[in-house]
This record gives structure tokens, C-alpha cells and sequence, in this order.
């Protein structure tokens, strides 16, 4: 290894290494090139995780779903539209 080897070797590592500040304006441009070869322009993503799912195939936002609707059917209690929530009573009147 030859002492222009070890220089540019030396550049490299300063130019892809994350906690290594640029130390000029040419080196900043060499890293933005060097990591945007890397990722392929694409920058670091994290890919989305599937949500995990109980025995049965539910995901916990349909266990609380599938809760919530049993509780709503348990109450069977009826009011007179006066002194129902507003929002209730609009959709009661939309139904």
C-alpha cells in the first residue's frame, strides 16, 4: 500500500463515516454523493412492520373493536331526544 493509497483510503473513511464532521465544502458534497450512492437516493427508510395479530387472525384494533361493539350492544337504553347528546341526536336524525 502506497502513500496515495492510504490518503485516499483516509478521504474515504472521512467522507462515509456519520460522526465524522466535513471538514470543507468539497468533502460535504463527496459524503452527500456517497450516501446518496449507497441508498440509491432513497435515504435510510425503515420498512412498516405488520401490525402482530392474536390466534385468532385479530390485531388489537379489531379486539377493541369487536369489544367496543359488544359493549354498545349490552346497553339497550332508549332517552328522549331532548336530553340526548347533540352529536347523538344528529345522527339519530341522519339514521
Amino acid at each position: 500500500m502506497n502513500a496515495l493509497s492510504r490518503i485516499i483510503t483516509a478521504e474515504a473513511v472521512a467522507a462515509t463515516r456519520l460522526g465524522n464532521p466535513s471538514q470543507d465544502y468539497a468533502s460535504q458534497q463527496r459524503r452527500l454523493t456517497a450516501m446518496a450512492t449507497m441508498t440509491g437516493t432513497h435515504g435510510f427508510r425503515v420498512p412498516a412492520v405488520e401490525p402482530e395479530t392474536d390466534p385468532q387472525g385479530l390485531t388489537r384494533g379489531d379486539r377493541k373493536r369487536v369489544a367496543r361493539a359488544a359493549a354498545s350492544a349490552k346497553v339497550s337504553e332508549t332517552r328522549a331526544p331532548q336530553f340526548v347528546h347533540s352529536a347523538a341526536r344528529r345522527k339519530l336524525e341522519a339514521a
